[in-house]
């Protein structure tokens, strides 16, 4: 009897091995060059205006973007105005893509910025905000750096994209 009590401890069941999830699928390169490129125009958009330094600039856009920025920057302050409030942006999407003529990736996107939450103050805290709409409909192209960040090399009003619809 001892043998065979023995040979049915073998057979005795085991717990069943926990079932191991499944690995979750990985980002195409395409796709994370997509979120790249959003993540940079939702970083420049929550920049407050106390943070717009040419360093922090230079980190998120490029070329003829980074230089009317600045140029904006200066001047606002020269004039002794600040913004107050948040822009926000929504309906990003990549859509183009390629390599210009000397072999630089780059992206095209549209993307509705709402900025109907910011105010202009000038020096004596006063609102001198232009009229304006509150939506903005626009067109931006993104550049890969040799270090392989994507920035904003170019951005421009263009309502025929109807990002904002």
């Amino acid at each position: 009897m001892a043998l065979s009590a023995a040979g049915l401890g073998g057979c005795a069941p085991t717990a069943a091995p926990e079932p191991t999830p499944a690995p979750t699928p990985s980002l195409t390169q395409e796709q994370q060059d997509d979120a790249a490129f959003q993540d940079v125009f939702a970083r420049y958009v929550n920049l407050s205006t106390t943070e717009e330094t040419d360093e922090k600039l230079s980190q998120l856009l490029t070329g003829d973007a980074l230089q009317s920025e600045i140029a904006s920057v200066r001047d606002i302050s020269q004039k002794g105005e600040s913004q107050e409030g948040k822009s926000r942006m929504s309906a990003f999407e990549v859509t183009s893509r390629g390599r210009d003529p000397q072999g630089v990736s780059y992206m095209v996107a549209q993307a509705c910025l709402d900025v109907s939450g910011t105010r202009i103050l000038d020096s004596g805290g006063r609102d001198v905000t232009p009229k304006r709409d509150d939506r903005l409909s626009l067109q931006m192209k993104a550049i890969k750096s040799e270090a392989g960040s994507w920035r904003i090399s170019d951005s421009l009003r263009n309502e025929t994209v109807h990002a904002c619809d």
